[in-house]
């Protein structure tokens, strides 16, 4: 029984545990992201403040924690318990996965020569700035397990990382960007084929006693592992995934998957090789597939809780005891600076002997500098491989080798966006002479209003649904990837223009599923234009329906921010309804300095035109979204006499409001309007209304006293 008791305390440690990992991943995340730092790095700091060699050791004075919430492990080889650090190398796992997921072979296969010679390039150099560090500053030998090591670490590149900074300079798709991002995929790979040799030669014997001979066959092991596992996963890639579709929902597919991944990274580990290394083959081979999407969208909820608790852990791992060692420092600094001097050196020449000029050259250079999270998870995996030295088993990478290669991620990674983005800001083109691409053709749409561009994406990503294709996240960014079996094109957006990329081959059936869109949306548009016409919806901006409802006092307390000094105006005359949106516009104008009155103006009539904004009892709400106001405004209007509004309407306008809200803005423009609809909808409420005398008596009528 008290076995059992014990057990359930065990879970109940690591469940609360984990809740206070992932509330520390969020906070330190989001805080990194606000300074413009990658959050992967709030994460391993949040992981080094909380973990055991700082506040995870100290006394909290509760029971059950006398020896902190994240005590020092005992008798391991590692400082946290192995059940916490068995949820995060499922993190690595599904981070791998994900990764080979999202690995764009179409791209990789375009630009895989330059792509090649570049991440061959900074591999090798890297690999020997790395071995040179380990053996001419620490003293290792080449072969010893830990200069492999720090040379392994050396190459790795952050594709994630890189990413992020292309697309945010919009230069992802461009001669630089592509090849960056091919190299890096080509550099991870052979970095990730070099960890596997080290790891089959720790597990064969001593690594001192090996020879060159037992080295080769280690390689070619290793190898032929990856190699024929990758090529047989690639070939029936589609058969698996046919199999994987048939049971149709996507949430199941996407679990046996990662239930692939699992049993691939399993097997991995088993023959001597890195988990880490079968879980990203799995996502490479099922990437080329039309359901790598749905895979994706599917597992990003268990993505986003398992990756955070692995950064976080990784940052435990640190012993911040050895960061007060000056070696430790000078050790770390000097690592990453030659791990910078490497990619650059490494990258840069080979682009250079290319076609790229200087400063396409430099700019690969410097894309391919991010350690990030590659270099986390092979650090974690030295951390906990064991090696002989002098009969002794120790770690592959101690307390001091782990300090400085956070050292060297943390540098790497904080000085790539900075230099890359000065170097992407620089004008001029990066190579010798323009790439024709032959391979694929464009074809760009202008779209009279950016309304329509996100209206005709959802229905386009509808109708090439029905047509079997799957598609990435219309959120994700500006760029659609679509597959449908070996099929493949993608559609990028920017403001009011359309350009899709795709074989020729597949030209004419993209035209045809565009035309039957848009044939589709006219259609429907025709259809609404009833609301306005038909009898069907006469009383759609009838106030009989509208219960007497008490004030909204949220928008009341903003009712003086949303109609600002001098918006009421008590004495109004227009001649006609126009006129009434004209003289309020210039008024609000005055007043609020409006980006574009005229653009404001045009917009109101247009929406007017579409649908009057007309209430029964003389009430007029004319209101749009529009480009031409920069916040949420609006200007009330008393017309004791009444004045026309359109033709063939029965009653005189007596109240004019008038609203405007910037088009994309998220500020609460229906719920006002609906505020303001509703206190004017009870019995009598225009005429008490019409009494006031006085600028501040509107604004009492519009902000009742709350009432218990």
């Amino acid at each position: 029984m008290q076995e059992n008791i014990s057990n359930v305390s065990q879970i109940a440690y690591l469940v609360i545990q984990l809740g206070v990992i992932i509330f520390a991943a969020h906070l330190f995340g989001t805080l990194a992201q606000k300074i413009h730092i990658p959050a992967v790095l709030g994460e391993v700091l949040a992981g080094i403040i909380i973990g055991p060699y700082l506040l995870g050791g100290l006394n909290l004075g509760l029971k059950g924690f006398e020896q902190g919430l994240f005590p020092l492990a005992e008798g391991s080889t590692i400082p946290i318990s192995m059940p916490l650090y068995g949820i995060a190398i499922l993190g690595s796992i599904i981070l791998l996965f994900i990764s080979g997921l999202e690995t764009d072979l179409r791209m990789f296969l375009r630009f895989s020569i330059a792509g090649s010679i570049v991440g061959l390039g900074g591999m090798i150099v890297s690999f020997a700035f790395g071995a040179g560090f380990g053996m001419l500053a620490l003293g290792y030998q080449f072969l010893d397990p830990r200069t492999l090591f720090l040379a392994i670490l050396c190459t790795a590149t952050s594709v994630g990382i890189t990413a992020r900074i292309l697309a945010d300079q919009k230069s992802i798709d461009s001669p630089e960007g592509t090849t960056i991002l091919a190299a890096a995929v080509i550099d991870d790979v052979l970095g990730i084929i070099c960890l596997a040799v080290v790891m089959g030669m720790i597990g064969s014997s001593d690594s001192h006693s090996i020879n060159w001979r037992d080295i080769e066959k280690i390689a070619l092991k290793s190898f032929g592992i990856w190699l024929g596992i990758t090529a047989a996963g690639l070939y029936f890639a589609h058969k698996i995934a046919f199999l994987l579709r048939a049971r149709n929902s996507a949430g199941v597919f996407s679990l046996l998957a990662f239930a692939g991944a699992l049993l691939l990274a399993g097997f991995f580990e088993q023959v001597g090789l890195a988990m880490i290394i079968g879980a990203y083959v799995t996502g490479l081979c099922l990437s080329k597939t039309d359901i790598s999407f749905s895979i994706e969208r599917s597992l990003r909820g268990i993505y986003s809780f398992l990756v955070p608790v692995f950064f976080v852990v990784m940052g435990m791992l640190v012993d911040v005891r050895v960061l007060s060692d000056s070696k430790v420092i000078a050790g770390g600094l000097l690592y990453a600076l030659l791990a910078i001097l490497a990619k650059v050196i490494g990258c840069a020449l080979p682009a250079r002997a290319l076609n790229f000029n200087r400063l396409g050259a430099l700019r690969i250079g410097l894309g391919m500098i991010p350690r990030g999270e590659v270099a986390l998870i092979i650090a974690g995996i030295g951390a906990t491989t064991m090696m002989n030295v002098n009969g002794s088993l120790v770690p592959v990478i101690d307390a001091k080798l782990f300090g400085m290669v956070i050292i060297m991620t943390l540098l790497t990674t904080l000085a790539a966006p900075p230099l890359l983005s000065m170097a992407l800001s620089r004008k001029g083109k990066g190579v010798k002479r323009d790439i024709v691409n032959n391979h694929t053709v464009q074809i760009r749409y202008t779209l009279p209003d950016p309304q329509l561009v996100d209206i005709l994406l959802r229905e386009l990503a509808k109708n090439f649904q029905k047509e079997d294709f799957l598609h990435s996240g219309i959120g994700e960014g500006h760029i659609i990837q679509f597959r449908r079996s070996d099929q493949a094109f993608t559609l990028e957006w920017q403001q009011q223009q359309l350009c899709f990329e795709a074989h020729p081959r597949d030209i004419f059936m993209l035209k045809a599923v565009i035309r039957e869109t848009v044939a589709d949306l006219h259609a429907t548009v025709n259809k609404l234009k009833l609301l306005n016409n038909g009898e069907l919806f006469a009383d759609l901006l009838s106030t009989d329906d509208l219960p007497d409802l008490h004030a909204d006092h949220k928008i009341a307390a903003f009712f003086d921010t949303i109609v600002p000094p001098g918006c009421v105006v008590i004495d109004f005359q227009p001649d006609s309804d126009e006129d009434a949106v004209i003289q309020l516009v210039n008024i609000l104008n005055a007043r609020e300095h409006l980006l574009d009155p005229l653009l404001c103006i045009n917009d109101i009539l247009a929406n007017e035109t579409i649908s009057s904004s007309c209430f029964p009892g003389g009430l007029a709400l004319p209101h749009a979204r529009s480009e031409g106001t920069g916040k949420l405004v609006s200007i009330i209007a008393l017309c004791r006499k009444g004045f026309p509004g359109k033709a063939g309407a029965k009653e005189d306008i007596r109240v004019v409001i008038l609203s405007l809200c910037p088009r994309h803005a998220h500020e609460p423009y229906l719920k006002y309007l609906s505020y303001m609809a509703a206190i004017l909808a009870g019995q009598g409420q225009i005429d008490r209304l019409l009494q006031c005398r006085s600028q501040r008596e509107v604004r009492r009528f519009f902000k009742p006293r709350t009432t218990n």
